[in-house]
């Protein structure tokens, strides 16, 4: 085994960072820390630079995939995607949500969240019941 062993391949279908005023010149001086990340499978949040944390969600976990800008997000390209946790069930914290702060092109992320989580649904089969 060759390389680097702390390196995880994943199949990527979009990564972003935060593009607000602060983020773009965070990005410029190489201190931006925080990524996000699409794959066929999860939902990667990474932040921090003295402690780095990786937070994961399945993606079949997911729903609801919303998109708000406000006017300084307009004005600057960018806008915020919140994603739903739905844990059937099984959490304390019923209805979690995860935001994608300030990322660009927020239109076509949140498409590509929906699609992916979609196709992650369909390829475990899995079905959903709504309650009456």
């Amino acid at each position: 085994m060759q390389g680097n062993t702390n390196e995880v391949d994943f199949e990527v279908i979009w990564e972003g960072k935060p593009s607000g005023l602060w983020q773009r010149f965070l990005t410029m001086i190489h201190m931006n820390f925080t990524t996000y990340q699409i794959t066929k499978d999860e939902l990667i949040t990474t932040t921090g630079f003295f402690k780095k944390k990786t937070n994961t969600v399945e993606l079949y976990m997911l729903k609801d995939a919303d998109s708000t800008e406000s006017l300084y997000q307009r004005m600057l390209g960018i806008g915020t995607i919140s994603v739903v946790i739905d844990t059937h069930g099984t959490s304390e914290n019923p209805g979690t949500k995860i935001w994608l702060r300030n990322v660009q092109q927020p239109a076509q992320v949140r498409k590509i969240l929906r699609d992916a989580i979609e196709a992650d649904v369909m390829e475990r089969k899995i079905t959903y019941f709504d309650k009456i």
